[in-house]
């Protein structure tokens, strides 16, 4: 009866206050989360309360007293969306880490019991694109919390909280992964859309999720194959994440490890190399995994160098490589135009003009005196080739003369 009657319109509340949250202003004119935090944390602990006591009849029950498909898909898209904002919102102080992982646990119990009604309504004929894609995004931020991060933490509280919840990042990653299967026929919607989210999961720090990754990368690398005959639009889609992912600071040295010929063999799932070696496409699958797992080597190297005190030579030199790369290798002119960009950075801050001048020469030549419009890339508006080539040259001109 509780559920029934309170389960729906806590979540209601719920979302109409959080969406004020981000508008509410003071008479000065700044932002007052305060304003309604308290609020809400008192109906965020009841909906906790309430989910934590339901058992899986009540949960039955309750996907059983929907009338319509329409009704199931706006709750689970309406509990899906609280969630995604509890993980978001800051509801509970940072300081109270109880509250948080109570929060957690009860996301991933309650997500366990919907996913089984999403699959069994939205599958198959009755596929429903949005209520996926949300359930997905649901989980990808769950992984990804900085309160489940549990590698940053001392010893004794990461033994207290693995002997109380377990690591919840591996529960949501296997029902991530359990739900993916159940995709069937359906997965080529989410290909490449969700590659880079699924990658940001596996850049935690956490050997078990990474492993049980490999398989849905496997999985999207053989429906690319199918449906177009090769991973153009999965390795566009890769090497664009890989590269914002690890440049801002993600990532770290294990991660070669998920592409790498020498990755061990954790856990039930064999290497991505050791699942594309078994299939007919496995040429073009090597070639493709080899050349990410070079990219992830400069990238990394790249990282590193852009770290603290390090000398400009070789700041300058893991930004060279990157960018040959990009142009030598793998062919990804947007990537290749980005890095020359950075490279051009550097010798700026080095006041080194001439340098800066003979880098952005590659770009220019790369442009043509015709009038294709151009979209707005970098810091560049939108404009016809020749006016960003006739501006680039100004730019150089400046620059060499700056330079003597």
């Amino acid at each position: 009866m509780m559920v029934e009657s309170l389960l729906d319109v806590l979540l209601q509340t719920l979302l109409s206050i959080m969406s004020k949250s981000h508008s509410v202003e003071t008479s000065r004119g700044q932002r007052c989360p305060q304003c309604t935090a308290e609020i809400t944390g008192e109906y965020v602990s009841c909906l906790l309360s309430l989910l934590g006591q339901m058992t899986e009849i009540h949960f039955h029950h309750l996907i059983n007293s929907f009338h319509s498909k329409e009704e199931l898909k706006e709750f689970l898209l309406k509990i899906f969306c609280v969630f995604r904002n509890l993980m978001k919102l800051t509801i509970f102080p940072r300081d109270w880490s109880v509250m948080r992982l109570l929060t957690s646990h009860i996301i991933v119990v309650t997500t366990q019991f919907l996913s089984p009604a999403l699959h069994k309504n939205f599958s198959e004929g009755d596929f429903d694109f949005k209520v996926w894609n949300s359930f997905f995004s649901l989980t990808v931020l769950y992984i990804n919390q900085p309160s489940l991060q549990l590698e940053a933490l001392p010893p004794a509280k990461r033994r207290k909280i693995l002997d109380k919840h377990g690591d919840m990042r591996v529960i949501m990653a296997y029902e991530l992964f359990s739900m993916w299967q159940k995709l069937g026929d359906n997965k080529p919607h989410f290909i490449p859309g969700m590659m880079g989210p699924f990658l940001g999961v596996t850049l935690v720090p956490q050997t078990e999720v990474r492993n049980i990754m490999i398989p849905i990368f496997h999985d999207m690398m053989d429906w690319e194959q199918r449906k177009n005959g090769n991973f153009k639009q999965v390795e566009a889609e890769l090497m664009d994440k890989l590269d914002s992912m690890v440049s801002d600071g993600k990532g770290d040295d294990n991660h070669r490890e998920l592409f790498s010929l020498l990755t061990q063999l954790f856990g039930p799932y064999p290497s991505l190399l050791e699942k594309i070696e078994q299939e007919t496409w496995r040429e073009t699958g090597i070639s493709f995994v080899t050349s990410v797992t070079r990219l992830v080597e400069r990238i990394l190297d790249y990282r590193d160098c852009m770290k603290g005190d390090e000398m400009e030579n070789k700041k300058i030199g893991g930004t060279v490589n990157l960018m040959n790369f990009y142009k030598s290798e793998v062919n990804k002119e947007d990537m290749y135009i980005r890095y020359i960009h950075k490279l051009c950075d550097l010798h700026l801050q080095a006041e080194d003009f001439t340098e800066a001048a003979f880098i952005l020469l590659l770009y220019w030549e790369l442009l043509q005196w015709e009038d294709r419009p151009l979209r707005d890339f970098l810091h560049y508006p939108c404009q016809s080739e020749w006016q960003r080539k006739e501006n680039l040259s100004r730019k150089i001109l400046h620059y060499f003369n700056k330079g003597k």
